[in-house]
This record gives structure tokens, C-alpha cells and sequence, in this order.
């Protein structure tokens, strides 16, 4: 039932949207709107997308990978360019309803419309390049969501980073979602990018696997990183939605430990290091205060390590950890700020 709410609500959103940019192409935009081909091509936005969503999900729960990457892919950018007009329509309109104006009183004086042909032609070519550009745009980034991914290096300066550990290298990875378009060949090249950088550390942050058979696997390439100091991991939310039990059984016969509320320590010299992984909530309420007050007092140690650092899934922790005095959190979840919806 819950699957189903899911479905028909993504589908009322791009049925919702593509009909919101038909009517702004309907009534900003009417010349545009009287041209049979814009017309159709209007109406396929809420018609393909509110087909598309569905037949996407029933690919996924099935697990029909032929029907669910192309309606992946259509549901997309249907939805991309609905929003991209919903944007753009309103500046066209707004520059037709200029040229409107600026024709009104040649109008009135003799009854035709201005002869001023190069104002005309500038205002309707600003007009018909607004919506184009925001379409060319948005299918670009879609194109660019399936290149490949870029290892960034970040250089994080601490207050009071202990000098043992001045210039540690740390992987951080999250939110992989290994299944139908990010799989196990993906991770590879991720991985030999990354390790052109020798980290000593790698971080593996929540939701690594929605297809819980390609995570075994993941867990031992990430771990063929061999660094220095090791791998640690903690959970996300889809852990818990693809099976939490499985997933710590699995964890449990790889060479990667699983943080759950607990820490791992090392020693750099003359410094001490602890990695602190947390729970995750599953889902966000008003009582997740009490959630990670409770996570982190399970979670640190009683003897103070010389620098902490926290791995948590979600960075709703952040505000948590800096009241402990934890100077460093890594988190995901967010997907770099990607918007969603539902």
C-alpha cells in the first residue's frame, strides 16, 4: 500500500506539473499555443510522464531492468523539462506581453501593428530562446547525471588538529545506491580514481546497496583499497528499507566493520584517533533530538580519544556533534543538495 501512495503521488506531481506548463503556455504564450506541433508537443509532457512513472515502478518491483532504466530515464526528463517551462514561460510571456505594449499605441494611431520590424524580431527571439535554453539545459543535465563520477580533493582545516594527524587522507563515500544505474563497474572506477589519492582511511557513510546482492561484493572492492588504517562503515536509511538483518549478516562476513553506536580507534604517533559511527534513524520526526543525544552518548567513548571523528549518515548530526566537541563530521544522505520529492 505504502509503494502504491508512493507511486501515484510522483505521478500526480509530474501529471500536476506538465499540465501547469501547458496552461502557462496557454495563457502567456498564446501565438505559441495556436501552432498545432507546440500544442501536441505540450500535452506529451503530462501524458508521457504520468505513463512513464508508473511503468517505471512496476520495473523495479519486478525487477525488469529493460522496462525500468528507459521509464527511469523518460519519467526524468519529462519532469526535468515541466520544470524547466514552469520557469521559463512566464519569462516569455512576460517579454510578449512587452511587445504587446510597446505595438499599442501604433495600434491605435493606424490601426496596424509597429513597423519597427528589428524591435519586433529582438523581443520574439529573447522570447523563443529563454524556454529553449532552459530546455537544452535541463536534458543536458540529465545526460550529465549518467558520466562519470569525479573523486574531489578537499582539504579540511581543523582548530586543534593534533600534528600526528596533519595531512590524513580520508575517502569518504556515500549514498553509492548500488543497483540499476550506479552498479559494481561504476564503484570499480570510482575506486581506482580514489586511489590515486592513497587514502588512510575510507569512509563508507549509509546506503551503499539497494540491490543487496551487489553488496558483498561492493564491501570487498572497497576493501581491496588496502589502507592504511582500514575501512569503517555505518548504516543509512536504505539499509533499513532493504532488510536490516540481511544487511548485517553480510557486513558481518566481510572484512569491512559496521559502526553501530560505536568506534574504532587508532593510534598515529603520539596522537589517538576515533571514528565514531552512529545509528540512523530511518525517518525524520520531532523527536530525532532525543535520538541522536542518545546515539552519540552510546556511541563515544568514556576516555576521550585525541581527536574524534563522526560518521553519520544524515547531517541533521552536525548541530549535535559540535556541542560534544566533535570537530569533524562526515555525512551524506543529501546527495551533494540534489532536490527531491517525497
Amino acid at each position: 500500500m505504502r509503494v502504491f501512495l508512493f507511486v501515484a503521488v510522483i505521478t500526480a506531481f509530474v501529471v500536476l506539473f506538465g499540465l501547469l506548463a501547458l496552461i502557462l503556455l496557454k495563457l502567456l504564450n498564446r501565438p505559441w499555443y495556436d501552432r498545432r506541433w507546440v500544442r501536441r508537443a505540450a500535452w506529451l509532457l503530462p501524458l508521457v510522464g504520468g505513463a512513464a512513472v508508473p511503468l517505471w515502478a512496476l520495473g523495479e518491483y519486478y525487477r525488469a531492468d529493460w522496462l525500468a532504466l528507459p521509464m527511469a530515464v523518460v519519467s526524468a526528463v519529462m519532469f526535468v523539462m515541466e520544470i524547466a517551462l514552469m520557469i521559463s514561460l512566464p519569462v516569455s510571456g512576460a517579454l510578449h506581453f512587452l511587445q504587446w505594449l510597446l505595438d499599442r499605441p501604433a495600434v491605435r494611431r493606424a490601426g496596424t501593428a509597429s513597423t519597427d520590424t528589428v524591435r519586433r524580431d529582438v523581443l520574439r527571439g529573447a522570447a523563443a530562446a529563454v524556454p529553449f535554453a532552459a530546455l537544452s539545459l535541463s536534458a543536458g543535465g540529465v545526460v550529465r547525471s549518467f558520466g562519470e563520477t569525479l573523486v574531489e580533493r578537499r582539504v579540511m582545516r581543523v582548530t586543534g588538529l593534533p600534528s600526528s594527524l596533519e595531512g590524513i587522507r580520508l575517502l569518504h563515500l556515500s549514498d553509492l545506491h548500488l543497483r540499476h544505474y550506479v552498479n559494481l563497474e561504476d564503484l570499480e572506477e570510482i575506486l581506482a580514481a580514489a586511489a590515486e589519492f592513497r587514502p588512510d582511511l575510507v569512509c563508507l557513510i549509509g546506503d551503499v546497496a539497494d540491490d543487496l546482492t551487489q553488496l558483498p561484493d561492493a564491501l570487498s572492492l572497497v576493501a581491496q583499497l588496502r589502507p592504511r588504517l582500514g575501512v569503517a562503515a555505518t548504516l543509512g536509511n536504505h539499509e533499513y528499507f532493504r532488510g536490516i538483518e540481511t544487511v548485517r549478516r553480510i557486513f558481518d562476513r566481510s572484512p569491512v566493520p559496521l559502526l553501530i553506536d560505536d568506534e574504532l580507534r587508532f593510534t598515529e604517533g603520539t596522537a589517538t584517533l576515533s571514528v565514531v559511527g552512529i545509528d540512523d534513524p530511518r525517518g525524520m520526526r520531532a523527536g530525532d533530538a532525543a535520538f541522536f543525544n542518545r546515539a552519540l552518548a552510546a556511541a563515544l567513548p568514556e576516555n576521550e580519544a585525541d581527536f574524534t571523528l563522526l560518521l553519520s549518515h544524515r547531517p541533521d548530526a552536525f548541530p549535535y556533534a559540535a556541542r560534544r566537541g566533535i570537530p569533524l563530521t562526515l555525512a551524506g544522505h543529501t546527495h551533494g543538495g540534489q532536490v527531491g520529492f517525497m
